[in-house]
Formats: structure tokens, sequence, C-alpha cells
């Protein structure tokens, strides 16, 4: 496959991946390609942004849908005869991935993608503020990371000591046999962050989530307790199993990668299994997970339901994404509201209801995804302060 083969590929699996038509495998390749090199990490970036979206919204809007069509598959029988990759597409897909194609041909023949996006003459930077994570002593004490170098002491003589980029590392040469004693992580809207536990657990941090944790893990378990989402890399230790406590939920894990989401204010909570394997205890019930499946508890009814998922979509917010499909506008204002930490108001029920597919880019700002919503929508938006009102 010749490198204009290629991206004509990697157009119409991007192309699948926004309109929420793309499959595991197809979605596999995909993120592959994606992280095969820093250049292409940019280039899908540039892709799925704000002012590529707006133009590419606009020549859908102006497209001769037939016309695209026709020469959408002549262009495939010229490049890709005899092979079944492509599959079977609607005249709608076909012309939804002319403008993608245009914008992957234009910037791949660019020597560099330059890493922060300059603002056209009279236009502005379409990112957010950053706001700063929380870590709060076992005696009360609360210190704000990122905005210095410190260098804290635990009352069991336990050192802290956080650079300027909020790595955290605890020394804990002097605390055996000591009380344990426990810290907590928490992350404001507009704030996700990565750190590691002392016996070498990788945690990630979404917004306005808070893991309370032993600053230095004593006994026969590792346990932690976890509101928001959060998720974790847990170093293995097959002598000292690792339990992430929830709302109503409890994870047993030995060395193993998943996502936790289980947000106070949600009806629900989710355990999404990436590598290794966790048992999920709800109800004094056990359920055991493989990778690639998902835990989804119904807190209401109290039901259980595991199901077979993507698991791309559900940790993209790790790497800078909010990934959406055929999701209730709803469910997706929720997520919107901890990260920009705005209200979203529906006027009637059935806006609620609209089915909701896009790609977010967390260093956007809320305009971005008001513009998008009225343009992919019939939907009515209007801001006022920081609430949106949407019917």
């Amino acid at each position: 496959m010749n490198d204009k083969e290629m991206l004509f590929k990697i157009s119409l699996l991007i192309s699948k991946s926004l309109s929420g038509d793309i499959t595991k495998e197809e979605q596999t390749e995909l993120d592959s390609w994606r992280e095969k090199s820093e250049y292409n990490k940019k280039l899908f970036e540039r892709i799925c942004s704000e002012m590529v979206m707006r133009e590419k919204l606009a020549q859908y809007k102006s497209a001769n849908v037939q016309t695209a069509f026709d020469t959408f598959v002549k262009r495939r029988e010229k490049l890709h005869s005899g092979q079944r990759w492509i599959g079977k597409l609607s005249r709608y897909a076909a012309i939804f991935i002319v403008p993608v194609l245009a914008v992957v041909f234009y910037y791949s023949q660019r020597e560099n993608v330059e890493m922060v996006e300059q603002p056209q003459s009279g236009t502005e930077m379409a990112t957010i503020q950053r706001n700063l994570p929380v870590l709060t002593l076992s005696n009360g004490r609360e210190m704000v990371l990122y905005d210095q170098e410190l260098l804290l002491e635990e009352e069991n003589g336990v050192k802290i000591s956080v650079n300027e980029e909020g790595r955290v590392q605890y020394d804990r040469t002097d605390s055996e046999g000591t009380e344990m004693l426990y810290n907590t992580l928490t992350t404001p809207s507009q704030c996700d962050f990565t750190f590691t536990l002392a016996d070498g657990t990788r945690v990630w941090m979404n917004a306005k989530s808070s893991l309370r944790y032993p600053i230095n893990f004593q006994g026969k378990e590792r346990i932690v307790y976890a509101e928001g989402e959060i998720y974790l890399e847990v170093a293995r230790d097959e002598k000292h199993p690792f339990f992430v406590m929830l709302n109503g939920m409890k994870v047993e894990v030995l060395g193993t990668s998943f996502n936790v989401n289980s947000y106070a204010d949600e009806d629900y909570a989710e355990v999404t299994l990436v590598e290794g394997h966790v048992a999920a205890y709800v109800d004094d019930k056990s359920y055991d997970l493989l990778p690639s499946r998902q835990l989804h508890w119904n807190k209401e009814n109290e039901s259980v339901d595991i199901k077979t998922v993507n698991v791309n979509d559900y940790i993209a917010w790790k790497k800078g994404q909010y990934v959406f499909k055929g999701r209730p506008l709803e469910k997706v204002a929720k997520v919107l509201e901890r990260w920009y930490d705005v209200e979203i108001i529906f006027e009637n029920e059935k806006s609620k209801e609209t089915v909701y597919t896009g790609v977010i880019n967390k260093e956007e700002n809320f305009d971005a995804f008001v513009l998008r919503l009225r343009e992919t929508s019939s939907l009515s938006c209007r801001m006022e302060g920081n609430k949106l009102y949407v019917k």
C-alpha cells in the first residue's frame, strides 16, 4: 500500500470514528496509526479541532451528495480494486470523508506539525485555562500542586516532595512500623492529574475526582478510596491484593489496568477493564471481568450489566479527549459540566434525548462544543453567563 492509499484509508477510518460507525478492529487500527508517531497524533488532533470541524461541516452542507458519492466510488475502485476493507458505505459516509481526506492530504504535505495552533488574524486561541489539583495531608493541611516545588513532612516522618510539574514522591525510609496515614488528592474542573503511589501503582485522575490513599501501604491488603473517574495501572504484588473502594462497589485486582467511573451525582458506576483481571463486588455478589469488558451498575434499580466495549473510547479522557458515540445529550452534558464547570439546562425533554456523536478535545473551550452542537443539530442554544440553555 503506497502513501496515498494509506492516507485515503486513514481518512476513512477517521471519518467513521467521528460518525460513530467504526468497528472495534478499525478503531484498533486507527489507534495504532495515531500512536505510531507524534506527527500522527497532532495530525489527528488538527482534523478533530474546532477550525477543521467548522470547515468540514460547511463543505458537507454545500456539497452535491450524488456527485461526491460517485467520485468517491470511482476513487475507491481505482485505489482498492479487489480489496474489501472499506465495506459498504452509505452516501452520507462518502460525503463525510471528502473534507477529511482533503485535510489529511493538506497537512501530510507539510514538513512539520506545530505543537501549538497559532491563531489567525482576528481569531482567539480555543484553549482553556487549567485549574490546579489539591493534596490534602492527614492533618488536614491542603497544598495546591504545580505552582511551586514543595517539601512536606507527614506526622509519621514520611517526607513528601512535589516538583513544579506536580510529580509526587514519598520517602518512606523512616516509616516502617508507624501508624498508617492517608493523603487525599482532589482534582477540580478543567484539571486532570497523574501521579504514582508508594507501591508503584500509576494513577490518572479526571476532573472533579478524588483519591484517598495511604502514604505507605501496610498489612496484607492495599486499599484506596475513589470517587469520580480514575484510571489505574496497578503494580503487581500477589501477596498484597489491591482494592479500590467506590460508593457501593469494591474492585479487587492484582496487576491490572482499568478505569473506574463513579461520580456521586450519577445514577450509575462503571468499571472498564483494559488489561489483566478484576473482580467487582456489588451487594455481596462477585463479578469477574476480562479485558474489553465493562461492568455497569445502575444505582437506582441496583441492576448489573456486563458487556464488551471499545475500551479506547472510555479511556480517551486521559489522553485529552472525550469520545461520545450515540450517547444521549443529557449524558454528554454531565461530562461537560464537570470538565468546563458550566451548567447545561434542557428546556424540554426531547432535547435531552437527542443522540450525540463526536470527539471533544479537552483543550478547547466550551464555545467550540456549542458551535458544533448548533451546526450538527436543529437544537437552539443560548449562553447566559456559565449556563447553556438547550431546546
